[in-house]
Parts: C-alpha cells; sequence; structure tokens
C-alpha cells in the first residue's frame, strides 16, 4: 500500500511516545543484518513476497508500517536467539501475532525489525486433563476446528480471523458467562524473556510473572505457547447470526440492556454480542448479532426469545455440532486493508445512557457518509461480577475489576475508511467524540476506570485504569523480569505508567 510522506509523518507521530528513536538508520539496518547472520532463511526484506504477505496480514492499514525486516522463526529456540541479539544490540523491534488490532504500533514499527509469529500454528489438545496448547500464530477459527473434534471450546475471541493476542489483554467470548474472561483461563505461557532465556509461567512457576500477563499485554517477554482451559459442550449447541435493519433500532438498546442485567448474569449459557453498525454506502444502521447457547435444545430460551421477537432480516440460528463455522459467519464481510480505529470505554449498564450513547453515535456517523468506504461500528458487552469472581478463582488478574457489584458494559467503537489519506480527520474527530462519551458517563456517575486492551487505541491510557496497586505489582514484575527495560523500550504498544 502507498504511504505519502506526511501519512508517515502522522504514523511516526502517534507511536513516538512508545517507541524510542533510533541511533543511526545504519544501526536499525544492522539489526535485520545481526539476524541474518544466523538465520539466512527467516528474514524477510521489502521487495520480497514473504515481506508483502506478513505487511497484508495486519487488519488495518493504519498499522502496517515499514519495518526494515521481517522475521519468521518456527521455533521458541529461534525467537529466544532473536531476543537475545536484538535486545543485546538495542534494536527496535514489535511482535505481532494476529495482527488484528487498530492500535498503531502496537504490533509493528517503523525501521526496526518485526517477529511475525505466523508460523506458531501448535494446536494441541489434551482432551483428558482438558487443555489445549496452541501457538500464537493461529487465527481462532483454527482453535476451534481443533477443539470441535472432541466437543470442547476454550473461551476464546468469536470471529475466525481474530488472534492470540486477545489472550494478553482480556478477552471476551462465547464462554464469558459461565467461565469469566480469557486471560483468567490461561493456565500457562511459555514466554520468552528479554535476555533470551525461555521459562513457563504458571501458578506453580513464575506466578508473578503468569499474573502479569493476564492483562498486561507485551509489557514482559514474547509468549510463544498459551495453554487454555477447555470446556465441554453438549452434542448439538444453538447458534448463528441474526441480521437486524433500521426496524429494530428502536428496540435493539433495551434489548442490549436486558441482556447484561438479565441473561448474562442469570443465564449463563446464553451469550449475544450486541451490536450495530453504520453504513455510509446505505446511509442506514444494521446489525449482524451473533448468537450463541451452550445447549442441546431446538430454541432459545425464554431470556433471548425477545431478540427474535423484534424485527429481523436474516436468522441463522440453528442447532449445530462445531463452533468453527460460527467464527467464520461472524467474520463474513470484515476484511484486511481498510484504515481502522477501535476506541473503547467502560460504564455500568444503564438502559438511559445505553439509548443517549447509541443516538449520539449515530448522529456522529450520520456525519461522516462523505468518506469513501465509510463504516461505523458500535458493541455494548457486558462483564458481570460473577465474570470478575470467576477470575479471582483462577489465580487473579491485573484488571482492576475486583468489587464490582453490578454488570459492567465495555463499550466499543470503531470507524473504518477506505483509503488511508482521510483517516487522519476521522480517527481525530472519534478520539474526540469517544471522550465526549467518557465525559457524559462520569458526568451521570456511571463511568467506570476500565479501559479493555482488546478495544483500546494507541493513547487510550490502558493499564493506567488497572489501579494502583495493579501498576505498581506489573512494575515490580517488569523489574524482574526484564531489569534492562527492553520490553518498555525497545517494543511499542500499550507500557506502563512511568
Amino acid at each position: 500500500m502507498r504511504h505519502t510522506a506526511s501519512l508517515l509523518a502522522l504514523v511516526s507521530a502517534a507511536i513516538v511516545s512508545a517507541l524510542p528513536a533510533p541511533a543511526n538508520e545504519a544501526r536499525q539496518v544492522d539489526c535485520c543484518a545481526i539476524l541474518q547472520d544466523v538465520f539466512p532463511d527467516k528474514v524477510n526484506y521489502p521487495g520480497t513476497s514473504r515481506f508483502s504477505q506478513e505487511t497484508d496480514a495486519y487488519w488495518s492499514s493504519s498499522c502496517t508500517l515499514s519495518p526494515n525486516c521481517y522475521f519468521t522463526p518456527d521455533v521458541t529456540a529461534e525467537v529466544a536467539t532473536a531476543v537475545g541479539l536484538l535486545s543485546a544490540n538495542e534494536c527496535r523491534f514489535s511482535v505481532r501475532a494476529g495482527g488484528h488490532h487498530s492500535s498503531v504500533g502496537a504490533a509493528g514499527n517503523i525501521g526496526g525489525v518485526t517477529i511475525a509469529m505466523t508460523n506458531f500454528k501448535r494446536r494441541d489438545i489434551d482432551p483428558v486433563n482438558n487443555i489445549a496448547s496452541i501457538g500464537p500464530g493461529n487465527r481462532f477459527h483454527e482453535v476451534y476446528s481443533a477443539t470441535d473434534v472432541y466437543h470442547k471450546v476454550g473461551v476464546l475471541g468469536r470471529y475466525a480471523q481474530v488472534g492470540t493476542g486477545l489472550l494478553l489483554g482480556a478477552g471476551l467470548s462465547y464462554l464469558n458467562n459461565p467461565e469469566g474472561l480469557s486471560v483468567d483461563n490461561v493456565v500457562a505461557h511459555e514466554v520468552v524473556l528479554a535476555n533470551g532465556t525461555v521459562v513457563i509461567a504458571s501458578a506453580d512457576s513464575h506466578p508473578d510473572l503468569h499474573k502479569a500477563l493476564k492483562g498486561g499485554g507485551n509489557n514482559f517477554g514474547v509468549v510463544t505457547r498459551y495453554d487454555i482451559k477447555i470446556f465441554d459442550y453438549p452434542e448439538t449447541v444453538l447458534g448463528g447470526l441474526v441480521t437486524y435493519g433500521e426496524e429494530a433500532m428502536p428496540f435493539y438498546d433495551d434489548l442490549a440492556y436486558h441482556y447484561h442485567v438479565d441473561a448474562a448474569v442469570n443465564d449463563k449459557l446464553t451469550h449475544i454480542l450486541p451490536q450495530w453498525g453504520f453504513n455510509g454506502a446505505t446511509g442506514q444502521r444494521e446489525s449482524f448479532t451473533p448468537f450463541l447457547y451452550l445447549s442441546n435444545q431446538p430454541q432459545l430460551p425464554p431470556s433471548l426469545q425477545p431478540w427474535v421477537d423484534v424485527p429481523w432480516v436474516h436468522n441463522t440460528i440453528r442447532n449445530t455440532s462445531a463452533l468453527a463455522p460460527l467464527s467464520f459467519e461472524n467474520h463474513d464481510g470484515y476484511f484486511n486493508g481498510d484504515a481502522q480505529q477501535q476506541r473503547t470505554i467502560t460504564i455500568f449498564a444503564d438502559r438511559e445512557l445505553f439509548r443517549e450513547i447509541s443516538e449520539r453515535f449515530h448522529a456522529f456517523a450520520q456525519s461522516w457518509v462523505h468518506i469513501e468506504g465509510f463504516y461505523a461500528l458500535h458493541c455494548k458487552m457486558p462483564i458481570t461480577p460473577f465474570m470478575v469472581q470467576k477470575g479471582i478463582e483462577n489465580g487473579g488478574n491485573v484488571l482492576g475489576l475486583e468489587g464490582i457489584e453490578e454488570t459492567l458494559s465495555i463499550q466499543y467503537f470503531g470507524v473504518t475508511a477506505k483509503n488511508l489519506e482521510d483517516s487522519e480527520a476521522l480517527f481525530a474527530a472519534h478520539d474526540e467524540f469517544v471522550e465526549s462519551i467518557r465525559q457524559l458517563a462520569q458526568e451521570r456517575g456511571r463511568l467506570h476506570r476500565y479501559i479493555m486492551w482488546n478495544y483500546s487505541a494507541f493513547n487510550q491510557p490502558v493499564i493506567g485504569s488497572y489501579g494502583a496497586e495493579n501498576i505498581q505489582f506489573l512494575q515490580e514484575v517488569a523489574a524482574a523480569y526484564d531489569p534492562n527495560g527492553v520490553f518498555q523500550n525497545l517494543v511499542g504498544g500499550q507500557k506502563l505508567p512511568l
């Protein structure tokens, strides 16, 4: 994709706070050469087909930056050697798993090395101990396909092409209501530390690092394997996608509110992802809402029936024996290459505030129909007190959600433009809009401080939202495992507060 000088300047400015300036350009080129001396067939430069393939793997064009090379390892030992070399030579580098994030600099850089975990496709299923060992190069449809064979499922993302970075942030999933967040269902991480050593972090080995990785992101090392819990599901479940048009929009926020405070709390086998989008091409709102009911039943339970009593356009809910096809169905129509920005805040579930936020986002979206390929997406996703308690039972995380007494709602706001050239003004306005919603929620006394990593923008203070105690804990873990600050100073993304 062609990037003008002004756009590269914009992108550079966006990530300058997270990426140190190189000593000189020659040093950055040398970093690739250092790796090539050891791995001559795994370093890929601009102009090669593999470089193009790795660049095209990013979901958002705003994240397809200009590293000097991609390093494409096959095994953990190669990652360990590379990280040790990059650290010792003070080389800027990034790590990309699925690349399905819109936060500029989270998994890429300008003028450095990007370690692409594309080849880490391990999917080992232990149906006796209910553990799946998965590599960070997997997309979730691949993991679903592996676990479907055993009628088991992990607490994974719902969309086929989303990758494992979700497992370091928080993780919303079909199984959240009964099992909690994705991070709380990782039982072990294989981690390459800054000095090139490899450790297994679990409740029994390096438990501080294990806990830090449950929300602490890429601040401590490179995860080369996740061991996750998997759970049985019935011979068939009810799942599918319900498409709604403008006719359903007057009812949608009430349905979303009731899901937050009723079904998600009292009928834990249910799952819905409440969302609607505004299509700039049609000037209309629409919704493609994923459903799952983890029970071998012929129809939806009463708690979900109101969702199909309102006008809908298309309904694929059916009994199915596999979840991988659902992930593809959810993902249909989403593709790489557009300019994307995600932002998020967290509020306490509130019917009137739900309605007002939707009204305001709809009005905002209508003002951008002149942008080619414009789309706006808004989701409302619950985190219940039970989900938080499951995290505590599983050893705790660093998100700072303990003590909530009512359901939270993760408010997702996303905007899309076909052309990167249109993104500067759109993204700035989007930032301003979401800040106005944050202030509105704060004025109403319904704002929670938490900012979910998985849906954040580069300039949202994610880790700062975890609370002072968790910030101090993360800083202590970073000092213990990365005393030279490699992952704070040489690797981009959401960094620990100073």
